[in-house]
């Protein structure tokens, strides 16, 4: 009696609080990376408890959304994971239910998604408190909550890491062949670029041009688009204009650095890309090579890219379409 006595003093003041978190920063858009955290179906790719050859888990249905939940039965025990919280692109909220044949608990864990300069900030935590049976088994068999935890938390972020960079860099092209195109006017700025700095300038010129279409109540009439007046072939470097399309002639002013022009009809190889803009290049080689290929001639008209979906509501870059023409004759 008087062990049985002691041992339960001994374990009750025993702390058994536990509050562990592990953080990564990610090179990624929330959403990119929150695609990957709601749905339970997804932790196979990056979850370290899914990899584990000794813990046999099931995924119930549905494996998103509110009540969304998996199930787990390891060495020590079996638990539940189920989905209790979801904020879009921030956060999920999970309660953890363990039962180790003697004892069970429950713990709150949560994923939250915050953005900063650098990317996004993935936070993964676990607390609960231990009763005094969890405390007492812990020490015998020599089991610490955030010795077993922190490690798999850690390895879980960067295999997440892994997988989002991976999916970001998803790309396919595709040569769509000889198509005619129609003319049109359209606004435009011009400026020369490094290979380097290309995409920034270009977005801040297409920025400046649909500020300024705002302002003066112009409508767009088509998708913004780049055109290459001039490459270098040995470093990248460039002369091209950044214009959108218009529905009339405009007249700007005299000092303006926005000008109005207008594209003559005319054919073209037209190539499609599904993928990150850092594939662009790849992409125009099979339409070069569909040129030379099939024995036609260039047009002294200026190649163009259209952007057909806009990077401010398509978070992952594996989902950008654009479209690259090769005038010919």
């Amino acid at each position: 009696m008087i062990l049985i006595i002691g041992g339960a003093v001994y374990f009750s003041l025993k702390e058994g609080t536990y509050d562990i978190t592990q953080t990564r920063v990610i090179a990624a858009p929330p959403e990119v990376i929150y695609e990957q955290i709601e749905d339970f179906k997804e932790w196979e790719n990056w979850n370290p408890w899914f990899k584990d050859e000794e813990i046999k888990t099931t995924i119930g249905i549905p494996t998103q959304g509110l009540d969304a939940n998996y199930s787990f039965i390891e060495s020590y025990g079996n638990g539940k994971i189920t989905i209790t919280g979801l904020e879009p692109n921030k956060s999920i909220s999970m309660n953890r239910f363990y039962d180790n044949g003697i004892t069970s608990s429950n713990s709150e864990v949560m994923i939250v998604l915050e953005q900063v300069k650098d990317g996004t900030l993935v936070s993964w935590n676990i607390k609960g408190e231990q009763g005094l049976l969890d405390k007492a088994m812990a020490t015998v068999f020599g089991f610490h909550m955030e010795e077993e935890i922190t490690p798999k938390y850690k390895k879980g972020l960067e295999n997440l890491e892994v997988i989002v960079i991976k999916n970001m860099k998803v790309s396919s092209s595709s040569v769509d062949g000889i198509i005619e195109t129609g003319g049109g006017y359209f606004l435009y700025m011009s400026s020369s670029a490094k290979k380097e700095n290309f995409q920034e300038l270009k977005t801040q010129m297409l920025q400046n041009i649909m500020s300024y279409m705002q302002r003066n109540k112009i409508d767009m009439y088509g998708m913004p688009r780049v055109i290459y007046e001039k490459i270098n072939p040995y470093d990248g470097n460039m002369i091209f204009s950044a214009a959108i399309p218009v529905q009339n002639r405009e007249i700007t002013a005299t000092n303006s650095n926005i000008l109005c022009s207008y594209q003559e009809p005319g054919k073209t190889v037209k190539v499609t890309l599904k993928g990150a803009y850092s594939n662009l290049e790849e992409a125009r080689k099979k339409g070069e090579e569909f040129i030379d290929q099939n024995g036609l001639v260039r047009s002294e008209e200026a190649p163009y890219e259209v952007y057909k979906t806009d990077p401010m509501l398509t978070p992952n870059p594996a989902n950008y379409l654009t479209e690259i023409y090769l005038p010919i004759q």
